[in-house]
């Protein structure tokens, strides 16, 4: 993860916050640094990361995800919406379909889930419930999750209910990612 592409400039308006771009990425790299060694521990928090589109979130998460294969443990990472799909497709299948109802099971035992685009699904009712299911029962397994959000924690309020939002808060340490679009700053380096 290059914290190269994120200022050491300060822009207290532009970020709501008195830290630089750079400052607060090296503390959420030291913080996912720790996520990985501690991957086990069931004291570990949990990672939400929040923060508008091309801040370095799910490059982040990927970097995550592929330290723990390195260490031998399981990872699945999926967006919300094919998760979702996914799930309910393999809860409805039939009992002839025993991949989709293995699929159905690894969300729960993985060692690490890690859920992009939080935000970004169809809500419905049976999604919402599926939702909240895995983020409880992995919370009970102490089994760890990664959930990235373009949403502020505002507007995740706003879409999820707050039994969801008390598991996400109590038991998710919140890294806000803020600065450039990485994107588009190394396109117009190009």
């Amino acid at each position: 993860f290059d914290i190269a592409y994120f200022s050491n400039k300060v822009d207290k308006e532009k970020y709501q916050s008195d830290k630089s771009p750079l400052e607060n990425i090296e503390e959420i790299k030291k913080l996912s640094i720790a996520f990985c060694h501690n991957i086990l521990d069931p004291k570990q928090k949990n990672l939400l990361f929040v923060g508008k589109a091309g801040t370095g979130k799910t490059f982040m998460s990927s970097c995550i995800a592929n330290e723990i294969v390195n260490k031998g443990y399981t990872v699945l990472y999926q967006t919300a919406p094919l998760l979702m799909d996914m799930l309910l497709e393999a809860k409805f299948a039939s009992l002839r379909d025993e991949m989709k109802k293995e699929q159905y099971a690894n969300v729960f035992d993985v060692d690490l889930l890690i859920i992009d685009d939080l935000g970004t699904e169809n809500l419905n009712n049976m999604k919402f419930t599926e939702l909240f299911n895995i983020i409880n029962t992995r919370l009970l397994k102490d089994k760890k999750t990664i959930i990235s959000t373009n949403l502020s924690l505002a507007e995740l309020a706003s879409e999820y209910d707050d039994r969801v939002m008390s598991r996400l808060i109590g038991n998710y340490t919140i890294c806000r990612f803020f600065g450039e679009d990485i994107r588009l700053k190394k396109k117009r380096m190009n």
